[in-house]
């Protein structure tokens, strides 16, 4: 709990202390476009969310082993991230800076996905393929995060949730070791949803920025690998559960995109919280609506590891959710 309340109170504070910094060297995202905010907003949240996680686990004596590994990964996409809020930095060199610290999580920090779960009867081991498949499984998650950060506490309220989950299961499956660090990221995720959230303020004081969404998706991406590993073991098709609405969102997208022959990383205005303001919600209900779908997801895989529930149930359930989904859209244009 001290790294909790630690890290909540280091983030809030240095939100509230880096945001007039931010203004003096430009660190903003300014109105226009695509964009809906209508005043230029600080994107030092997901630098505030980091620093904090790094305080609260060093207060904890949590930061060794697979642990600094991974922070020390996320500290190379934060700096990336500040640099593309900046410049505007390419997509190929995102990628590639993305892929080698994701290769050094998967080797040095038990990244490793291993296997599929019995999706067809029996269990899927990736053998050789297990580096690659698990390469483009955390590029996709931190993409996922950073696609779904489309309206104020979207993504935050999205990592949110989806922690929530892994840490309770973690605490069920007897995992007390990866507790600090879920205890770390709920602080902060919460300390930066009191200044980005329009639940607590009127608009957001802060945005968390590449910086933030990239070391965040890299982080649940890890999170999901151990789900699969050591003490927890549990089905793989898990993770499709608890990280949800973005990978939903990110895999119809990208669909989409790619069946009208565009590049799947091409921006526009046809993910699931564009979908529902096209439809006449708000900002602050297509968060809300999306937040609670979110939640449902993340118990519904809480709940079905809970029960043991088969590897093909887990896995084609989802699937065929994520079919109804795309249906559904098919004349959305």
């Amino acid at each position: 709990m001290q790294v909790f309340i630690v890290s909540m109170l280091v983030c809030a504070t240095l939100i509230v202390l880096l945001r007039s910094v931010a203004h003096r060297l430009d660190i903003v995202d300014r109105p226009g476009g695509r964009k809906q905010h209508e005043h230029p907003t600080p994107t030092v949240g997901g630098l505030a969310m980091f620093t904090a996680v790094l305080v609260a686990l060093l207060i904890g004596d949590a930061l060794h082993g697979q642990v600094a590994i991974l922070m020390g990964c996320a500290a190379v996409l934060v700096v990336l991230g500040v640099l593309d809020d900046k410049h505007g930095l390419p997509v190929s060199l995102r990628m590639l800076i993305q892929i080698f610290m994701v290769l050094v999580v998967i080797v040095g920090a038990g990244g490793t996905v291993t296997h599929l779960g019995a999706l067809f009867g029996s269990d899927i081991r990736l053998g050789l393929f297990a580096v690659p498949f698990s390469v483009v499984a955390f590029v996709g998650g931190i993409n996922a995060i950073n696609m779904i950060d489309g309206a104020d506490g979207m993504a935050g309220k999205m990592a949110l949730l989806t922690t929530l989950g892994v840490a309770t299961i973690f605490y069920l499956a007897g995992a007390a070791n990866l507790l600090p660090l879920t205890w770390a990221m709920l602080g902060a995720l919460l300390g930066f949803l009191f200044l980005n959230s329009r639940l607590f303020v009127k608009r957001a004081w802060v945005f968390m920025g590449d910086a933030g969404s990239m070391w965040l998706g890299l982080v649940l991406g890890w999170f999901m690998a151990q789900i699969t590993r050591g003490a927890v073991s549990a089905e793989p098709g898990l993770v499709l559960w608890l990280f949800g609405i973005p990978l939903i969102d990110t895999l119809v997208v990208m669909t989409r995109r790619i069946k009208r022959r565009q590049s799947p990383f091409a921006a526009d205005r046809t993910h699931i919280h564009h979908v529902l303001q096209h439809a006449g919600l708000s900002v602050r209900r297509t968060v809300m609506v999306l937040g609670l779908a979110q939640l449902v997801l993340v118990g519904i895989g809480v709940v079905l590891y809970l029960v043991r529930a088969p590897s093909f149930v887990v896995c084609w359930s989802f699937v065929l959710l994520i079919a109804a989904y795309y249906y559904r859209l098919r004349h959305v244009r």
